[in-house]
């Protein structure tokens, strides 16, 4: 693909802000590859979650100044003691992924924290979750109040720089689906949700494409369903009436709870006052159960609340939903897949026999996606150097 030329000053009076339709369309063509972090412009890499909370990558990389656009504690609840431990200058933004959130209060104050970073040869790094939407949009304000680019050169920015280097460029655009952004690949096939994946070669282990991940609930649980059962030592997965009943949750001792289902539309809309005269921790997960939801963004919080939770072993984990089948078992497979070396085929076993559960193929897809980025974490960084799954690593 030919390099754009920049705007010289003489075509820059005639620049119009495109219309909606027209970003969306610039946004949709000429698309570049993107893995897990991309250099986006000299010394500024943009990523998701897993680079985030990768240290050892991100000492390999040189970041001195991190941007967390999706901070807060039932976000990516890292914060600047995450890097304690590394020369690392943190920076949270309290960013809702919702077309409603108004991001732009933080425009400036980010643009400037990564000049100032810039400034002082140091390497920044912005993450949100998937690094596709608010990331992006902080590192385009950035480029437009800074760096004195239009939106459309600000789009296509990695382009007229021509970054070079082991990261491969990451164009500044995205796709919509449905209600989520998403990144596409223009010189790779597009990713298989489908098909196996050996993301680490020095393991025998191939994760499952969706399609066979469903079919290993299709032989059936090995427990019949009912409202509540335990499914790892102090831990139960229970529906929306397990939840309601105070009186049964103090006679199974449960100290813990987490509402994968919270919100007052079609939800369990307890929250932390339902429990305010029961010695009881709560954290509650605004989660739909449709595919589209990107329940992924909240596998690392929930994991953490509940490896919290079982560090005394007199404390009782209750983590539920609406029914206790998909939400809440989806959350708790990805803690059993972060904190206990499981796989996701592992993880499913262990739970399905011991509850009836049955995850959305959106979150089974997630959770795919999940187990991908933790066996790319065991091969480091002999995978291609930066975690991307190679076509050799595919075959």
């Amino acid at each position: 693909m030919a390099q754009e030329e920049p705007v010289d000053s003489a075509s820059r009076v005639q620049y119009l802000t495109p219309s909606i339709s027209e970003l969306r369309h610039l946004l949709w063509t000429n698309r570049c590859p993107a893995g897990p972090v991309n250099q986006v412009w000299p010394d500024l890499y943009l990523g998701d979650e897993t680079t985030a909370r990768d240290k050892a990558t991100l000492s390999q990389l040189g970041i001195t100044h991190v941007v967390n656009a999706a901070a807060g504690p039932r976000r990516i609840n890292t914060g600047p003691q995450f890097y304690a431990d590394v020369p690392v200058e943190y920076r949270g933004v309290e960013a809702a992924d919702h077309p409603s959130f108004d991001l732009r209060p933080f425009f400036h104050p980010t643009a400037e924290f990564i000049q100032t970073a810039l400034a002082q040869k140091g390497k920044v790094f912005v993450h949100c979750a998937m690094g596709v939407s608010r990331s992006a949009t902080l590192v385009l304000a950035f480029l437009m109040i800074c760096e004195n680019l239009t939106l459309v050169e600000a789009i296509n920015a990695p382009a007229i720089v021509g970054v070079q280097g082991k990261i491969p460029r990451r164009r500044l655009k995205r796709v919509r689906c449905g209600e989520h952004d998403v990144w596409r690949h223009k010189e790779q096939k597009k990713i298989n949700a489908y098909a196996e994946v050996k993301a680490n070669p020095n393991s025998d282990y191939v994760t499952p494409g969706a399609f066979d991940l469903e079919k290993i609930f299709w032989r059936g649980s090995g427990a019949a369903y009912t409202h509540v059962n335990e499914v790892w030592p102090n831990v139960f997965i229970g529906d929306e009436k397990t939840a309601l009943e105070r009186d049964n949750l103090e006679k199974m001792g449960v100290t813990h709870i987490l509402n994968a289902a919270e919100g007052k539309w079609n939800n369990v809309a307890t929250g932390p006052k339902y429990y305010s005269d029961m010695n009881v921790e709560y954290y509650g997960v605004e989660a739909e159960d449709v595919p589209t939801f990107n329940l992924g963004e909240f596998f690392h919080p929930a994991a953490q609340f509940i490896d919290r939770a079982l560090s005394s072993p007199q404390n009782k984990l209750l983590v539920h939903c609406v029914m206790g089948r998909s939400r809440s078992a989806t959350l708790f497979l990805a803690y059993l897949m972060i904190h206990k070396d499981m796989t996701v085929v592992e993880a499913i076993e262990h739970v399905k026999e011991r509850r009836c559960i049955l995850p959305n193929r959106g979150f089974l897809k997630q959770l795919r996606q999940l187990d991908i980025q933790l066996q790319q974490q065991k091969h480091g960084s002999q995978n291609n150097g930066n975690g991307e799954v190679t076509e050799e690593d595919k075959q």
